[in-house]
């Protein structure tokens, strides 16, 4: 491949990229949202305050909103509210003096927020009811519902507890051990005491280093019964005349 086609080759993707709509091109969240959780977004204009008079203009997801004639500190501060659809949305803001011989600002670099949807998890195990001599391979599995649409770099992770009998056990891994990256494995150790047992995880957002709010994030749970029951031993066949 020549330079003048390589050259070519960058102009178009170049081009192609401008044609793109904003909303194609990916953003990094600035702080995650979930449940109710609302942020307060304040700006800071470089080498100005705002004075009484002056108008402040949002703009979110591309459309500017009703100019906010400024008199005090938080009329500059946009509320997201606690009803924000889940995906992701855009915040910038500019300001216009109320001194004509003072330029409008530029508007501010996108601040990007990203409602998460409720989270929904399955927990499942190959069967309900296994002998006591196979605990040891029963793997009971959580996973997010298939319906969930999760945004590139949220996950969920897992914790378990345990009821037998219908008691809770303080500790889930006196009955098996928990693995996989997430957490989502739980595997029954070998002699697990014949009962009936529920199995429940709970699943919570995990967003990496960015904030989320609120910080308890949103959690769901599911659960899975399992009964353990008695393998009878061999028999013993005596042979009498």
């Amino acid at each position: 491949m020549t330079k003048k086609t390589t050259k070519n080759h960058l102009r178009i993707f170049a081009f192609l990229l401008f044609l793109l709509p904003i909303s194609a091109i990916a953003q990094t969240p600035n702080v995650y949202l979930c449940g109710t959780g609302t942020v307060k977004l304040t700006p800071a204009f470089t080498g100005y305050t705002p004075v009484a008079g002056d108008k402040i203009i949002w703009t979110v997801d591309g459309t500017a909103q009703s100019p906010v004639t400024y008199a005090a500190a938080a009329d500059a501060i946009f509320n997201v509210p606690a009803t924000l659809t889940a995906g992701t949305h855009t915040y910038s803001v500019q300001v216009i003096p109320a001194d004509a011989n003072l330029c409008p600002s530029d508007a501010s670099d996108n601040t990007v927020v990203e409602k998460l949807p409720p989270p929904a998890i399955t927990v499942n195990a190959p069967g309900s009811v296994y002998c006591t001599d196979q605990t040891a391979s029963t793997v009971i599995t959580a996973a997010k519902d298939a319906a969930l649409t999760l945004p590139a770099g949220v996950s969920l992770v897992y914790t378990w507890t345990a009821t037998k009998g219908g008691v809770a056990v303080s500790d889930p891994t006196t009955l098996g051990t928990v693995s996989g990256t997430n957490n989502e494995l739980f595997t029954l150790k070998a002699g697990v005491a014949p009962e009936a047992y529920v199995f429940t995880a709970e699943g919570k957002y995990a967003v990496g280093s960015t904030p989320i709010v609120p910080s308890t994030s949103c959690t769901a749970t599911a659960s899975k019964n399992i009964t353990v029951t008695v393998k009878p031993g061999k028999a013993v066949i005596s042979v009498a005349p």
